[in-house]
């Protein structure tokens, strides 16, 4: 069998659970070495132990606050002792809290955004710094269709999404000259623990959503991670600064 990504190092954050999880799973199976990086580090660790048995690749579980640049700069250097390089960054960490515009609290939107936004930046940094050296790289950022329609209740949700596809496209700008494709994904509704916990809270509203596509089904972290294969691919070689919606055809019904 052919593995796309064999003899490829990548870091994943928020690894531990959902997309983040099933990329990092994707990607071994596909060949590659993974550290992936998540607050909880029991979780990491527990992880990273499966993904490796399961796959026999070089798994390595980093404890990472994304909102803290001591603590990101210190993953990147012990995804490189481990691996030798990164060739591959996703950038998935992300977190939701639901309020109305008027109602949200000024802490809850500085967290959104300090996780969301910041995190990505500072993760794209310093592997980006990393990547320029060595002359190539893949960095996928993981967006949502909300950051390209409105949901209520979800105004710093958008925003933040919003705000990684623009950061999206300037870093693609930027890192092209030195051999770096960056591209963004954006899910739909996805059956994942912070789905369910957040909006997808009854069978009602769940049907509710599974209607607005043209599939009829929700997404599964399975459908994020292959897309993530191929942007993190030389199949995708020619592909940069795009924004590629796995929805299902959810945004046709908006």
């Amino acid at each position: 069998m052919v593995r796309l990504l064999e003899g490829k190092s990548a870091i994943v954050t928020g690894g531990a659970q959902g997309i983040g999880y099933a990329i990092a799973r994707e990607f071994a199976l596909q060949g590659c070495d993974v550290a992936f990086c998540d607050i909880d580090a029991a979780k990491v660790a527990a992880s990273a132990e499966k993904i490796a048995r399961e796959t026999g690749r070089k798994v390595i579980g980093v404890k990472a606050d994304v909102t803290k640049k001591a603590e990101v700069d210190a993953a990147v250097r012990k995804a490189i002792e481990a691996f030798g390089k990164i060739d591959i960054l996703v950038n998935n960490a992300g977190i939701l809290i639901h309020a109305p515009m008027l109602e949200m609290r000024e802490e809850d939107w500085d967290r959104i955004f300090a996780v969301n936004v910041k995190g990505f930046f500072l993760f794209a940094q310093a592997v980006g710094r990393h990547m320029v050296k060595q002359g190539s790289g893949r960095i996928i950022n993981i967006s949502s269709c909300s950051g390209k329609k409105a949901t209520p209740e979800e105004g710093a949700y958008c925003a933040t999404k919003a705000a990684i596809l623009g950061m999206n496209r300037v870093l693609a700008l930027e890192l092209g000259p030195h051999g770096i494709n960056v591209n963004a994904i954006l899910p739909g509704a996805t059956d994942t623990e912070m789905v369910r916990s957040t909006f997808l809270t009854s069978p009602e509203i769940e049907r509710e959503w599974i209607e607005k596509t043209a599939l009829k089904r929700l997404g599964t972290p399975a459908d994020q991670a292959r897309v993530a294969v191929f942007l993190a691919s030389e199949l995708s070689a020619h592909v940069t600064g795009e924004g590629i919606v796995v929805s299902a055809g959810e945004m046709m019904s908006q």
